[in-house]
């Protein structure tokens, strides 16, 4: 299988570190990975139609677009709604994949959420690390394949407050305890889901605002999984 990895926007993120293990895990898994640090490739989908995985590791922040961080034109979204749509697979994590391209409304039709806030931080108010919180991952479908086997878990990082499309196959949840913002107390927030775009496969998970938040064995393993299974649907089709 091939994947392609579409890396760039605010280094402060550090996106090519999460492009680093990322290539090594799917290359540990059969897979031959191209990695580009420009979008442009994605106006030409006809050069790229033997994907059959993307993953954008495409980093923002705040919640005020900036010029610096990087955007997706329309006909670099164009290409890639046609390439999701032709039967390859679309698979990431956190704001990497549900917080970049802000400007793109229909991205985020494609991959099914939007991240909003990780209370107590707010988007323009970011105090790393001091806005991590002890939360719990709920898997909520345990015989799905994709997570079969994986029990739910405790991890301290950002705890991600979407919003999310009602036709989403959500895998994994996390319930807000109000601690911090009184009102949304009992919230359940989908974590891990899957979708459809046409023929193509959309796997993702919120969790991954460090390195070693992906290196936790569910995250990897759901992480591992996802990719996989989104990569596998061209042959399905």
């Amino acid at each position: 299988m091939k994947a392609a990895l579409f890396v760039g926007g605010w280094e402060g993120h550090t996106p090519t570190h999460f492009a680093d293990w990322y290539t090594d895990l799917l290359q540990a898994n059969g897979f031959k990975v191209d990695v580009y640090e420009t979008l442009e490739p994605l106006e030409r989908p006809e050069d790229l139609a033997d994907l059959d995985l993307i993953t954008p590791i495409w980093s923002s922040a705040r919640s005020g677009h900036q010029a610096e961080f990087g955007n997706m034109t329309k006909p670099q979204e164009d290409g890639l709604l046609k390439l999701i749509g032709d039967g390859c697979g679309l698979a990431g994590w956190h704001g990497h994949m549900g917080d970049a391209f802000r400007d793109r409304p229909t991205y985020h039709f494609l991959i099914g959420g939007q991240f909003v806030a990780h209370p107590p931080g707010w988007p323009d108010n970011l105090q790393p690390k001091e806005d991590y919180i002890d939360y719990d991952v709920t898997i909520c479908q345990p015989d799905h394949p994709l997570v079969k086997g994986i029990r739910s878990f405790r991890i301290r990082s950002e705890q991600y407050y979407m919003l999310t499309d009602p036709s989403n196959n959500v895998l994994a949840t996390t319930t807000f305890s109000g601690d911090h913002l009184w009102w949304i107390e009992g919230t359940v927030i989908p974590v891990t889901w899957t979708r459809r775009w046409d023929k193509g496969r959309v796997f993702y998970c919120s969790i991954g605002h460090e390195l070693d938040d992906l290196k936790v064995p569910q995250v990897t393993e759901m992480i591992r999984r996802g990719a996989i299974w989104a990569a596998e649907g061209k042959a399905a089709t």
